[in-house]
């Protein structure tokens, strides 16, 4: 059994000896903690507070409302317009085209 056991640690050696290393063994990322007993204390870091946000009260604008100004209904004016009335014809231009005599000048009247 000893000669069993000294083979199989020779084997062994010789593996761990002509295999050629692989990347992997140089970018090991592992981490090693050496503590003293338990810790019931804080963390040894420390997080970040939380963040604080300030949130102003919305901006409230307040609009007048708008002021119409009603205007006042027109003051009839002057009316400077005729229309001409012929009464041999008894119509007026442009449905007379011609008359015989002056034309009567009439103020212009709504329909």
């Amino acid at each position: 059994m000893k000669r069993t056991l000294q083979i199989l640690l020779l084997a062994v050696v010789v593996l761990a000896v002509t295999v050629t290393p692989s990347d992997a063994w140089h970018h090991w990322r592992g981490g090693v903690y050496v503590g003293v007993g338990p810790y019931w204390g804080p963390y040894p870091y420390y997080w970040y507070p939380p963040p604080y946000h300030v949130y102003r009260p919305p901006t409230v604008v307040v609009e007048e409302p708008p002021v119409y100004i009603e205007r006042p209904p027109a003051a009839p004016t002057a009316s400077t317009a005729y229309w001409y009335y012929c009464s041999s014809a008894q119509g007026y231009y442009p449905t007379v085209p011609s008359c015989p005599e002056e034309w009567i000048k009439v103020p212009e009247q709504p329909r």
